[in-house]
């Protein structure tokens, strides 16, 4: 039975200590040594206290100043103090608070307690452990009972029992031998000698000192300390023999008490950055759900920002000093090339000077020579018989005077110039001539290239007119200064063959309308097979007629080229056709692949790539070549015959002039030739590559196609669109932040005002398709001016259709930003008296400008995007032709229009043979139909006041046109009066005045189609008369 613990007793101590003579040495021993002294009368005091503290923990530490003074004896109680509970406990268990100071009583109660937990076998004597180890630790809280409570047995008991269960655990047991682990670094000292790691293998624990009992060891010994230093401070004759060891002690002591104070203070500072790291958790959480976005992609952002700021900085003053460095060397270069210019005129003078100079060297040699054999002719003996020589040199007069043999002799070399021109002259016949010709010849099977040429100007002005519609992009974007048939090489195949296309389509006659001109993908634009038969005609004039083109039935029409695909030859001399690539089906379902690979073919086959090289021209100045040829050869005739007498200066003269002219000619004509020779392998090379690419881009679509992937092909029309409904001014943008009210800002640097709209650019990339179907919707509500502009009146509407208007917006804000936009674009030139209109372009600033003015306190870049999510997407209306358009293609709608198809087709070539406008009758196409010939059409039917106004069937009419805001054709329509429509939108504004003229939503849209068809259509509708 363990008993219960109590405070202290007032009771007076049953065993006293021995009081035994002091000794020195056992009193000099310090904290580190492993010899204890025994308890005597002045450790009294300690040994009250660790059993006073062993009975009540919770007692609070007594100071240790007041363990200095001899402690006072305990008074006797009173014989009439009435007995306390707890000390009733001191008198039944007398032993119950004996200290194990020295260790002796747990080495023995841990070998007897180990043994029987060795000789017990669990798998025989309990059912579980938890059993076993109830029992266990029961048996050692018995063994233990009588000690002070914590002691080392009963701890080293309880560890073992846990380790043991860890390993009953198995691969469970990893949490609990961790948990222990955890704790035992908590309970025992880890020695600095021993190992670092801790080891809980069984038998082991007894060897290891808790805490607890260490702390007890190292107070006893600070007080025996204490103790022993009073003493000494009382004997002189001690004290000055112990001061030096005491002074040590000391030393060890605040060595001691140091090292806690530093463990205090590492703990206390792992804590406080634990809060830290807590603090800035919850900041940052606090901060994502306020900003959506965190701290670290904050922080990164700005990073990237201050990062790209320095780089522009440094980038600058590089540049700077590259410049400098660059006008410093190209002063000095040309300050070399002058210095180099004068040593060349210099060393050719001093060239000149050196000849001269070896000259008279060796004229005064001759001299010399002369003289000393003079004067060696004058010292002979015989001298006085001595005549003077004459002199060996020619005098001044003798060399300006001319002799008759020097006459006869600049003859001769006249004869010899003579007859070295003659044989130049038959060099030049044979050699030059005869090569010119030569080459000539060999440039008549070369191809001319005029096609690839025309094609890589035409996409070098498109590139051009792109980077002035767009110059903070022509900077960032790779733009050729110059044109050079090499650049087709560096644009992707299919963008290519796309302009290639268009190009032809412009060169076609047979074209009705402005937008059959423009192609801007290989899908949708080629659904209906007209401009695919546009291209084919202007191709092959005589394989497809312009009675095909003219067929104004689609499915009939892309039949034709369906056929056209099959038995179009491949060669003139050849029975070998086109393999089978487009079918109706294909075209009609817009598969762009199966179209880019039969235009890729048709590309190929095109005659104009292997068109022979034009050599009219040089063919003419070989032909001046000649005739002056023969006129030298006749001069030079007449020179040689008047050889022998005195030349004329005038046929010398005419034979000069004749050669020179030959000379140009010959100029003329190998300019000519280098050039068209040069042009025509240029072309020839680029040729191939293009093959090369196309056939290479050609079987990566088939591989991709057979394993069910399918590559993006180029599709300007959505890239033009995205591009026209997210374009950002920069300029706006630093007028809004440098205008705000508030004044903050006085400067923008060019980096920050591009981070900006980049964030508003990728904000409207998300909304450009909706964006641009509300733009049409509200662009075509008007009945005046053009249906891709947005004007007051539709702005307005929109306006109030958005419910923008509030105390932040107000109408004449709204009225005043339309306005804004509207002026501030100075590009727009001003043909006509009416007002403007707004552009998609304008739309979207008036988007930015209004977006700022009602939420200025949203960060810069999202405001545009509350506009649009709050505001203009869940209210605005929005013109959605593809959805009706997919309705009309169904399999029962398009059996109504089948049924009718021969009487709407002579309504439709009627109406489309009308001349309604004076104005239009030289100019209308007889394939379409106008404005006025469409309005005429709906009032014979007799809708106009009864079920429709004027206005809806003219809003219908703008509605069905097929991308009417094309730049290429919109720009040249002034008004929706000027617009056409084919067969197929014919279709489709049929299809949409059903809807309103038999308005229920309860009969099937074709039933309503077919009622609205044979009902009001065909029976009053005008038809053309069918050919007898």
């Amino acid at each position: 039975m363990e008993p219960p613990y109590v405070g202290a007793s007032s009771l007076p101590r049953v065993y006293r200590p021995i009081k035994s003579p002091v000794d020195t040495a056992v009193r000099a021993t310090t904290a580190d040594s492993h010899f204890r002294p025994k308890h005597t009368d002045r450790t009294a005091a300690l040994l009250s206290f660790t059993t006073t503290r062993g009975r009540n923990c919770g007692d609070t530490q007594p100071s240790l100043r007041s363990h200095r003074h001899p402690v006072a004896p305990s008074r006797k109680p009173q014989p009439n103090t009435p007995l306390q509970p707890r000390d009733e406990v001191g008198i039944l268990y007398p032993f119950s608070n004996i200290a194990d100071d020295d260790g002796s009583m747990h080495q023995i109660m841990w070998s007897k307690w180990h043994d029987q937990h060795a000789a017990d076998t669990l798998d025989d004597n309990f059912t579980s452990f938890a059993l076993y180890g109830e029992m266990k630790l029961q048996e050692a809280q018995t063994m233990s009972s009588w000690l002070e409570q914590p002691n080392q047995f009963l701890t080293a008991v309880a560890c073992t029992l846990l380790d043991k269960f860890a390993e009953r655990l198995g691969t469970s047991g990893g949490l609990m031998r961790r948990l222990l682990h955890a704790l035992m670094a908590a309970v025992y000292v880890r020695r600095p000698t021993g190992d670092d790691v801790a080891s809980t293998k069984d038998g082991e624990f007894d060897r290891k000192v808790p805490h607890f009992i260490e702390s007890k060891r190292l107070r006893r010994t600070c007080l025996e300390l204490l103790d022993e230093n009073t003493r000494k401070h009382a004997d002189s004759s001690i004290h000055q023999v112990g001061v030096e060891k005491m002074q040590r002690v000391i030393e060890g002591t605040a060595k001691t008490w140091k090292r806690k104070v530093q463990r205090l203070l590492f703990y206390n500072w792992t804590y406080l950055v634990q809060r830290r790291r807590r603090i800035r958790t919850f900041m940052d959480r606090t901060f994502r759900y306020e900003v959506k976005a965190t701290v670290k992609e904050t922080f990164r952002a700005w990073r990237v920002e201050a990062l790209r700021r320095a780089y522009y900085r440094e980038s600058a003053n590089y540049q700077a000093m590259l410049s400098v460095t660059a006008e410093s060397l190209g002063r000095k270069d040309i300050q070399l090339n002058e210095a180099a210019t004068r040593t060349t005129e210099l060393q050719a003078q001093v060239d000149q000077l050196a000849s001269i100079n070896s000259q008279l060297v060796m004229r005064i040699q001759e001299l010399e020579a002369t003289n000393r054999s003079m004067r060696a002719a004058q010292g002979a003996p015989d001298a006085e018989y001595f005549v003077p020589a004459k002199a060996q040199f020619e005098p001044m007069d003798t060399i300006v005077a001319s002799s008759t043999s020097e006459t006869e002799e600049d003859h001769k070399v006249n004869r010899l110039l003579l007859e070295s021109l003659f044989a130049m002259a038959r060099m030049v016949e044979s050699s030059v001539i005869q090569s010119s010709s030569d080459i000539m010849d060999s440039l008549r099977h070369q191809t001319d290239g005029h096609e690839l040429r025309d094609l890589s100007e035409l996409m070098f002005k498109q590139t051009q007119l792109y980077g002035k519609q767009q110059p903070s992009m022509a900077s960032s974007s790779t733009v050729h200064d110059h044109h050079s048939i090499q650049n087709l090489l560096t644009k992707p195949i299919d963008v290519v063959l796309l302009n290639w296309m268009r190009l032809q389509l412009d060169r076609s006659t047979a074209t009705t309308r402005p937008q059959d001109k423009i192609i801007r993908n290989f899908s949708e634009d080629l659904a209906d097979g007209h401009r695919f038969a546009l291209l084919l005609h202007h191709l092959y004039p005589k394989l497809y007629d312009t009675a095909l083109v003219g067929e104004i039935d689609v499915d009939t029409r892309l039949q034709h080229i369906e056929r056209f695909n099959r038995e179009c030859p491949m060669d003139t001399s050849a029975d070998a056709t086109l393999p089978a690539v487009v079918t109706a089906e294909s075209i009609a379902n817009q598969k762009s692949h199966e179209n880019f690979v039969f235009i890729a073919m048709l590309f190929g086959l095109h005659q104009a790539h292997y068109a022979p090289v034009n050599i009219d021209k040089a063919r003419k100045a070989f032909l001046h070549i000649v005739t002056c040829w023969k006129k030298v050869r006749t001069i030079m005739l007449d020179v040689r015959r008047a050889a022998d007498d005195t030349p004329d200066k005038g046929l010398v003269l005419s034979l000069v002039k004749e050669l020179k002219t030959c000379e140009n000619y010959h100029k003329e004509m190998q300019c000519e030739i280098t050039s068209q020779a040069c042009t025509s392998n240029e072309t020839s090379t680029v040729l191939i590559k293009l093959t090369h690419k196309i056939l290479c881009f050609t079987w990566r679509l088939l591989a991709e196609k057979l394993q069910g992937v399918h590559e993006d092909v180029v599709d300007e029309r959505r890239a033009h669109t995205m591009q026209k409904f997210t374009v950002v001014s920069p300029v706006l943008v630093r007028d809004i932040i440098l205008g705000n009210p508030d004044g903050r800002r006085t400067s923008l640097s060019e980096t920050e005002v591009l981070t900006r709209v980049a964030g508003i650019q990728k904000v409207l990339q998300q909304w450009f398709k909706e964006l641009c179907a509300i733009f049409r919707h509200y662009s075509c509500g008007a009945l005046r001016g053009r249906a891709t502009t947005m004007s007051s009146g539709e702005w307005a509407k929109f306006i109030k259709d958005c419910a923008i208007v509030d105390k932040k917006v107000t109408q004449a804000i709204a009225e005043a930003v339309y306005y804004q936009c509207v002026n501030s674009d100075k590009t727009i030139v001003q043909t006509t008296t009416a007002a403007k209109e707004m552009s998609p372009s304008m739309f979207v600033s008036a988007l930015v400008l209004l977006a700022d003015k009602k939420y200025p306190q949203v960060m810069f870049e999202d405001r545009i995007g509350e506009l649009i999510e709050k505001c203009v997407i869940p209210h605005a209306c929005r013109s959605q032709p593809e959805v009706f358009r997919m309705l009309l293609q169904t399999s029962d709608v398009r059996g109504v229009y089948q049924k009718f198809k021969q009487p709407l087709q002579r309504t439709f070539k009627y109406y489309s043979s009308v001349k309604a406008d004076e104005v239009l009758k030289s100019t209308k196409p007889r394939s379409t139909i106008g404005l006025v010939e469409f309005v005429m059409m709906v009032k014979d039917c007799k809708l106009i006041g009864s079920y429709v106004t004027e206005n809806t069937v003219k809003q219908i009419f703008v509605l069905v046109q097929r991308h009417n805001d094309d730049d290429e054709w919109g720009g040249d329509i002034t008004g929706n009066e000027e617009l056409q429509v084919n067969y197929v939108e014919f279709e489709e504004a049929l299809g949409a005045l059903t809807e309103y003229v038999i308005a229920n939503p309860y009969i099937p849209y074709f039933k309503r189609l077919e009622q609205f068809i044979g009902d009001m259509i065909v029976p009053r509708a005008r038809q053309k008369k069918p050919k007898a």
